[in-house]
């Protein structure tokens, strides 16, 4: 299976075991690599947007001489955003209705590790 197809079916996971609506790895420019969304024309908006989030809070953060944020986390009453780095080159972001954002943080958590873990072993291949 190529690297984008068992990234989607890892995302296609999560989303089915947590309820999430949206979730998307997406290169630190905002470009969009792997998703599981509902409507596609949605993606390109999602993914720059979601990058820009992370990127500025990491800027936030190190110009108080503070490490990275670990994860970012927007709530309101229609839903729950959370993007956390996948390293330099990359991130992932998930968007859930009505979530309980501790569960939601160890569900991203554990995504994080499984989806490095194929970044890792598709640079191995190289």
């Amino acid at each position: 299976m190529s690297m984008v197809g068992e990234l989607n079916k890892e995302l296609e996971s999560l989303n089915e075991k947590h309820e999430i609506e949206i979730s998307a790895i997406i290169s630190r420019s905002g470009v969009p690599i792997a998703w599981n969304i509902p409507d596609d024309s949605q993606i390109e908006t999602f993914s720059t947007l979601s990058a820009t989030i992370l990127g500025a809070s990491e800027v936030v953060y190190s110009s108080l001489g503070r490490d990275p944020p670990m994860r970012i986390v927007i709530e309101s009453n229609n839903g729950l955003l959370m993007a956390s780095s996948l390293g330099s080159k990359a991130l992932i972001a998930i968007f859930a209705m009505n979530a309980d954002a501790d569960k939601l943080t160890a569900a991203l958590s554990g995504a994080v590790d499984n989806v490095k873990e194929v970044l890792a072993n598709e640079q191995g291949k190289l």
